[in-house]
């Protein structure tokens, strides 16, 4: 009996199934271990896909599946020994002031650990032996696919996994031009020796069943608290064209099949007493077990949203086919590819996009293949986090903002409590790292993180930015503002005055101390003072528009007037701590004082030689410190520089950052890493692509700088469907030499100031000549409507 040709069996041979996509990236290697596996998700499931074709695990994870850990009560009262810390501090007896909440942690029994964030399950897949003639696996960007595809002495065979944001399933084929002979089943992911105590104690039931068509797992916990989770459950539909299938053991055994086809589904239990396999089972058997309608659905939204931006370099053909081992290599061994560049912004954002929408991105995204992962794989908010965030509204995701206000939300109580307890104020205090609890928990006598209170204000520059891109009023007063003016409370019940000056007591610049000191306790850091300055300022402002009693706005604008000015030391050096008692510590990964000029080219800066010559030297302090590490750990602080760099246009130093960043921290599977080589970690997978875009668009209301920071290596390129602040849409911009061309798309009508790197010698708006001078001119922009411009620039 003949082969009957099916519609997925003639696709299948008429497509070269070894061809890189057009965006993405092919791999020649199987993953060694799962750091280095193939990535897809839709925010709220991911697979992780690793191990030799025929023997393939793809990691299962759910956004939110952290496992409960025990809880106390209540939060240590550290506002009752504030005065007292206070007290030490001034006195320099800093050590002393940090063994206060230790103290209070030991007196309350006060143990609480976040909840970790922990994978949900495997899918083991083998497939029948045969020595492999040819063997590549990729992803696809524009679909979300993972695809490992080779060739042995049975025929050609491709396994393709996505997670849909339409359907919101995961749905893995098989296809191969000879019978599918293959096995798959649920497992638990491997325990290690060293990590079977913690799950002892806190997992209990880990159970995967098999049944005709059907694959299931459930887990239950042992530790639950009020609202908590206390298990998860997940399924797997079998569907075939062609062939048999049995259940052999634990796995389904499938014979001579064309295609297979498993759609799965996990969710999150609340009640393990109530089983959800029997609505997940109904779920997945209402879908349409078409894999080319499926990704079709999933493309139209998750495709429609990545395509939306593009960067072109002019990166080599040659290159741009290199294996991601090879142009990984490359870079490593001379310089860095301008394709290598190109990819790692199309990985970033591929990475955000893919790992948030229930909630923000954690520290591993939405992946994970490890019980106990670093960090707990939380939310980190002194850096990690808003490094990720980073690329959401420039990177024009604007829809992805959603998670992380609802992060902030849904703890807000938590925050309220730690503002009152910690420091017996109003208002807000977000704490350095969250899962499912918005309390402190990460804090001793060497990281004194209860002493931290520039979180809130942080996370509100975060928020602010949305208005600032979209001018949604209706966000501002429902999301940004409640929160804005919480943080200033905050700050007004907070603050002290001395002098007729502000003081922060107690400071806290993120995970450093001052060189002559061996406590990261100190009076006025730097970054408390700017996230203190840009808070007032962006509330009073926005508090303005919302009709906030004059009486009130006159309270922050006094605090915001005593604001302690920014220092530089005797080298010329932007100072880290206020005041003449502590010395600057350049040997660190973080870079907290340059924080102002993270988001902004933040005029208290840049309007002042002194300073703005200070964050000069600073850059090149850390990185001297970088290069001497060889890149170094914590790869989001290589973002830290390269946003400042460019925000103060110095081209030379954000090319630098981008080229570590670049060419150090992705695995094979370009997912992005914390440290050189290791780490699974998504900081930089926003932090890069941000960069990118704040060296060639920076925005204001009412003014675009374009190619603030071009270095001379990128000649020519472009950068395609950008967001500016104002409601504003680069549709494109190019560049070649002198000759600059761009496309703007307002939705509103408004006057805007576009400033050009160096003089304008012609500029035409819509082909007509336009006045301009020196380097900038002044454009009407009707409401959305394209206008086109260009320009030739004196680059002598």
């Amino acid at each position: 009996m003949g082969l009957i040709l099916t519609k997925s069996t003639l696709l299948f041979a008429q497509t070269d199934l070894f061809q890189a996509p057009e965006r993405g990236f092919t791999s020649w290697l199987p993953a060694p271990n799962w750091d280095h596996g193939l990535l897809s998700g839709n925010g709220t499931m991911g697979a992780l896909v690793f191990g030799h074709p025929h023997d393939e695990t793809i990691i299962m994870s759910q956004s939110q599946l952290y496992l409960p850990q025990d809880k106390s009560d209540e939060l240590i009262d550290q506002a009752s020994r504030l005065e007292e810390i206070r007290s030490l501090i001034r006195a320099g007896k800093y050590v002393e002031a940090t063994k206060i909440p230790v103290e209070l942690r030991e007196a309350a029994g006060y143990s609480d650990q976040r909840d970790p964030f922990i994978p949900a399950f495997d899918i083991r897949v083998k497939q029948e032996y045969g020595n492999i003639s040819k063997y590549v696996r990729a992803t696809d960007f524009e679909t979300g696919e993972a695809k490992t595809t080779w060739t042995d002495d049975n025929g050609t065979f491709q396994r393709t996994i996505f997670v849909s944001r339409a359907d919101s399933i995961a749905v893995l084929r098989i296809t191969g031009n000879a019978p599918i002979n293959a096995s798959i089943r649920f497992e638990r992911r491997p325990v290690n020796w060293d990590q079977w105590a913690f799950v002892g104690e806190h997992v209990d039931e880990m159970k995967a069943t098999v049944e005709d068509g059907w694959l299931t797992y459930k887990t239950s916990f042992k530790k639950h608290y009020e609202g908590s989770l206390e298990g998860y459950e997940g399924a797997g539909r079998l569907v075939l064209n062609g062939g048999r299938s049995k259940v052999v053991g634990n796995h389904i055994e499938i014979q001579n099949a064309k295609e297979v086809l498993l759609l799965i589904d996990i969710q999150p239990n609340y009640n393990y007493s109530k089983s959800l396999i029997p609505e997940v089972k109904e779920k997945l058997s209402a879908i349409q077990p078409v894999y080319e309608a499926l990704l079709k659905r999933h493309k139209a939204v998750h495709g429609e949203i990545f395509n939306r931006v593009k960067l072109d370099l002019g990166g080599e053909a040659g290159d741009k086919r290199l294996h991601s081992e090879e142009i990984l290599l490359k870079a490593q061994e001379g310089d860095v590819p301008l394709a290598l560049i190109e990819k790692t912004f199309d990985a970033g954002r591929y990475n955000i996009l893919s790992s948030t929408g229930t909630n923000p991105p954690n520290l591993q995204g939405i992946w994970s293949g490890t019980w106990t992962a670093a960090w707990a794989s939380g939310f980190t908010h002194d850096g990690n986090l808003p490094s990720a965030m980073s690329v959401v509204m420039s990177g024009n995701m604007p829809e992805l903002m959603s998670a992380y206000v609802g992060h902030l939300e849904r703890y807000r109580s938590d925050f309220e409590d730690n503002a009152k307890r910690l420091f017996g104020a109003r208002g807000v205090n977000l704490p350095g790292h969250t899962t499912t609890s918005g309390r402190p928990t990460d804090f001793n006598e060497t990281w004194c993180l209860t002493f931290w209170t520039g979180g809130a204000g942080w996370a509100a520059d975060i928020v602010y930015d949305y208005y600032r891109y979209t001018e949604d009023f209706d966000y501002l007063k429902t999301h940004a503002y409640p929160w804005m003016k919480s943080s200033a409370l905050f700050y007004e019940d907070f603050l002290q005055e001395a002098d007729g000056k502000i003081i922060f007591n107690p400071s806290y610049s993120p995970e450093n101390n001052p060189a002559n000191s061996n406590s990261q306790a100190v009076l006025n850091a730097t970054m408390d003072v700017m996230i203190a300055r840009q808070l007032l300022t962006n509330t009073i402002a926005a508090g303005k528009l919302l009709g906030e009693p004059k009486a009130q706005l006159k309270v922050w604008q006094r605090i915001h007037d005593k604001l302690p000015e920014y220092q530089v030391n005797e080298e010329g050096v932007l100072k880290e701590w206020i005041g003449g008692k502590y010395e600057d510590n350049y040997r660190h990964r973080h870079v907290s004082q340059l924080y102002t000029l993270y988001n902004d080219k933040d005029a208290d800066i840049l309007d002042h030689p002194e300073l703005k010559m200070g964050a000069i030297n600073l850059l090149e302090k850390k990185l001297e410190f970088r290069r001497e590490e060889g890149g170094g750990e914590m790869a989001f602080g290589h973002v830290q520089l390269g946003l400042t760099a460019a925000h103060l246009g110095e081209a030379s130093k954000a090319l630098e950052a981008v080229n570590w960043l670049s060419s150090r921290y992705w695995s094979t599977g370009f997912g992005s890493f914390h440290n050189v080589g290791n780490l699974l970690n998504t900081d930089i997978s926003g932090g890069l692509p941000a960069v990118m875009i704040q060296m060639l668009a920076y925005s204001e209301k009412g003014e675009i700088h374009l190619l603030p920071a071009l270095p001379k290596e990128w000649s020519k390129g472009s950068l395609d469907g950008t967001l500016l602040r104002g409601q504003i849409e680069l549709s494109s911009l190019s560049w070649n030499g002198n000759q600059v061309e761009a496309q703007l798309v307002s939705q509103v009508s408004q006057k805007v100031t576009i400033e050009l790197p160096s003089q304008i010698e012609v500029a035409t708006v819509d082909g007509v000549n336009v006045e301009q001078s020196e380097n900038w001119l002044t454009v009407d922009l009707p409401a959305k409507k394209a206008i086109n411009l260009s320009f030739i620039l004196n680059n002598e």
